[in-house]
């Protein structure tokens, strides 16, 4: 029996399950501890999955996480001193990808994050600072969902595997 294979002594003779170890850490957000988180994810999920894949989950995490840190301190509608907010990270393997969820007690997430994006427009002399985020974060994940329940925010999304790891 491999590492994650587990007998479930219920079924009697049956297969044994698979079963996928989930990365789990819950973070004050603060940027230096969301970069820590992020080089736990990469140790955590190296050699398991492609460099490809833990690019685009490294990304869109770093995204998400550091806007919670930058935009959202805790009982605040601007970003000033106070609580930090408390991130729960949760990071599960499954046959297509890496299913991720996401929740924070920060600010309400802005209506139209969600909206449909493309890049901001482009002058040679004049480049945005920001406004990429959100764009990423939709070309980069699937089945992205968001809602708020009470004092906390949910997201919940998928980063498919690389072509290689799909076949």
């Amino acid at each position: 029996m491999t590492p994650t294979e587990r007998s479930d002594p219920g079924i009697g003779n049956r297969a044994s399950t698979l079963t996928q170890p989930m990365f789990h850490r819950v973070l004050n957000a603060h940027p230096l501890t969301v970069r820590d988180t992020l080089q736990d994810v990469r140790h955590r999920f190296r050699g398991e999955v492609s460099d490809d894949t833990l690019g685009r989950l490294e990304l869109v995490l770093a995204e998400v996480m550091n806007n919670v840190a930058e935009h959202a301190p805790l009982g605040q509608a601007a970003p000033g001193p106070g609580p930090l907010p408390v991130i729960h990270l949760c990071i599960v393997r499954h046959n297509s990808g890496l299913a991720c969820a996401l929740t924070d007690d920060g600010v309400s997430l802005p209506d139209d994050c969600l909206l449909p994006r493309s890049l901001p427009d482009m002058v040679a002399d004049d480049l945005p600072e920001g406004g990429f985020g959100w764009f990423l974060i939709q070309d980069l994940t699937q089945a992205l969902c968001y809602y708020r329940e009470e004092s906390r925010n949910y997201l919940a999304f998928s980063i498919p595997f690389a072509q290689l790891e799909a076949s």
